[in-house]
């Protein structure tokens, strides 16, 4: 029979990379409201400390943050530690690879940038050491806990552009090309899912991908009008669009959903 408390996360610890970002703050919020208690991995700890607040004052959930450079193994385990240490009476159950470079179009900018013919590979090699190096070094660290636990959910944040490729004429009029950064990471993410899902399935440790579409954020009009063109909903997404799957994805509901790649972008990558 169908019960609602089975989306309940009842105080399972939750870490969440990039959990200040305009999606991983969402995630948290959405983490607190049925009662999981996010950890907040970000490099801007005096928005952490603003999200923790807020996630109190809403929740009443004492959720918890560290500063955290996920690019490097040092950090993560040292944050692997202190969590182990802090919550060592409850189920650190759960991990939310969210945390990733994405560059937006500067205004008035005369000179298109980011063109594949001038990319630097010191940028590239920037960007996929937080987007997909991350992905991997804290799935290795907070996996590998699941795994020995025998139950945990890892959630791969990829997008529609892991889907398709960037459509760069949405972006002419910005003298900007999505980056091949992006394409590479999100598209990467999806191959580090299925990975994942294959080796440790047997262990109680499901992985899985959701693939956003575009979020409004109050960008340019002419892109919002261009981009709306390609999505058969008519709208890019609300920030909370996502909030329902995560949950899904973190209880029991889900619990046999291993390896899935889920598409929210209002029927974009369809077309």
């Amino acid at each position: 029979m169908f019960n609602t408390n089975q989306f309940l996360l009842n105080d399972k610890i939750i870490i969440v990379t990039g959990g200040c970002g305009l999606l991983g703050s969402e995630f948290c919020k959405s983490i607190a409201k049925y009662n999981g208690i996010p950890i907040i991995l970000d490099k801007d700890i005096s928005r952490s400390k603003q999200l923790i607040k807020e996630i109190y004052d809403i929740y009443k959930i004492k959720s918890f943050a560290l500063k955290c450079d996920i690019s490097s193994e040092t950090q993560v385990k040292k944050t692997y530690s202190l969590i182990k240490k802090k919550y060592k009476d409850k189920l650190i159950f759960g991990l939310i690879n969210n945390a990733a470079h994405n560059p937006q179009p500067l205004k008035n900018k005369k000179i298109r940038i980011n063109n594949f013919e001038n990319f630097k590979a010191s940028i590239f090699d920037r960007e996929l050491s937080v987007g997909l190096k991350g992905s991997f070094i804290c799935s290795k660290i907070f996996g590998t806990h699941f795994a020995k636990q025998k139950k945990g959910s890892i959630i791969n944040i990829s997008s529609d552009l892991g889907l398709i490729a960037p459509n760069q004429n949405l972006y002419t009029h910005l003298n900007y090309y999505k980056p091949i950064t992006y394409s590479v990471i999100k598209h990467g993410i999806i191959g580090l899912t299925k990975y994942v899902s294959s080796y440790w399935g047997e262990k109680g440790v499901r992985c899985n991908t959701i693939a956003p579409g575009g979020v409004f954020n109050n960008q340019d009009k002419k892109f919002i009008k261009k981009i709306k063109r390609e999505i058969p909903m008519k709208r890019m997404a609300n920030v909370e669009d996502f909030n329902g799957m995560i949950i899904y994805l973190m209880s029991d509901m889900s619990k046999y959903t291993n390896g899935a790649l889920i598409s929210i972008d209002g029927g974009r990558t369809i077309i």
